[in-house]
């Protein structure tokens, strides 16, 4: 097996990943301005132990794809996967991120608020939410690299307080059950913020991985104790609201005023947008990267 360093210097120097001018500009803007912002009254939160929420990405703070970025996106998908995997390996979690300007010209659903989206040099939920819109399990070799150097890194900064904790922008979710002490220091505050967004980022990755592979129904991450839970919770919630009695050819799109759809792994009939939240452990984050490990050696 290659150590991610090993596999890093392959990737680099790889020519998928030599620089497209057109799809990197095209990348820029759209992370810099995704186009569409949604005002956010609510604070994203999580439990102090971050379970992954099956399938779901965080996203940024309300910004979303306008329509027209969403055709330009469609329209350049090869280019812009390509773009992406380099732009993984380009991550440096030491760098603090930029903010962007702020957006121009958005869309007109645009409420007063954040009117910017990510530093597009800088992970962000904008760019794991681009490679899921695309489809890009190309990108499966990338996204393990930034996983494990993720992980060093919050380790590295748990161990000695004198390393940084890794750099990642957009992950705004504040830490559940935490309560304000205005006698703490600001400096250990922002740490404390700063480790537990990049474990929520650390998530989304995993989480990321899982989604590509399942679409593509793929066998060694079927067998995942992630995927196990998933289809359980399935079941549940099927058996609970009574979507196991319905045949599935006569399926209207919602009931009772909520959208439905059928799995298309297991053929159950759930609520669109249905989740399960499952116990973060080493053990199924290990399962992911072993599938995904897997799928690469299938697919040079």
């Amino acid at each position: 097996m290659k150590t991610v360093s090993a596999l890093c210097l392959v990737l680099c120097s790889s020519p998928l990943h030599a620089q497209e001018p057109a799809a990197d500009k095209l990348l820029d803007q759209v992370i810099s301005h995704p186009g569409s912002y949604s005002q956010v009254c609510d604070v994203m939160s999580a439990p102090s132990d971050i379970p992954y929420q099956l399938f779901q990405i965080t996203s940024f703070y309300g910004a979303s794809l306008s329509k027209a970025n969403q055709a330009l996106v469609d329209g350049n998908r090869d280019g812009l996967v390509r773009a992406l995997r380099s732009r993984l390996l380009a991550v440096d979690f030491s760098r603090k991120p930029v903010a962007p300007a702020e957006d121009p010209k958005p869309e007109e659903n645009f409420f007063d608020g954040r009117a910017y989206g990510c530093d597009p040099k800088a992970l962000s939920p904008i760019l794991l939410e681009l490679i899921d819109r695309l489809h890009g399990i190309e990108a499966l070799p990338e996204l393990l690299v930034v996983e494990q150097k993720l992980v060093d890194g919050i380790a590295k900064a748990k161990d000695d307080a004198k390393v940084a904790p890794p750099e990642a922008t957009g992950w705004q979710v504040a830490e559940e059950s935490v309560d304000y002490d205005e006698n703490e220091p600001q400096a250990k505050r922002d740490r404390r913020v700063k480790l537990f967004q990049a474990r929520v980022a650390q998530r989304d990755l995993v989480m990321l991985m899982a989604k590509l592979m399942r679409e593509k129904a793929y066998k060694p991450y079927l067998a995942t104790t992630i995927e196990a839970a998933y289809v359980k919770g399935l079941k549940a919630e099927a058996k609970e609201k009574g979507y196991d009695k319905l045949k599935t050819s006569e399926l209207p799109e919602e009931i009772e005023g909520v959208p439905v759809e059928i799995d298309p792994i297991t053929k159950i009939i759930s609520t669109s947008y249905f989740t399960v939240k499952l116990p973060y452990t080493r053990e199924s984050r290990d399962e992911i990267r072993a599938a995904a490990e897997k799928w690469i050696a299938e697919h040079p």
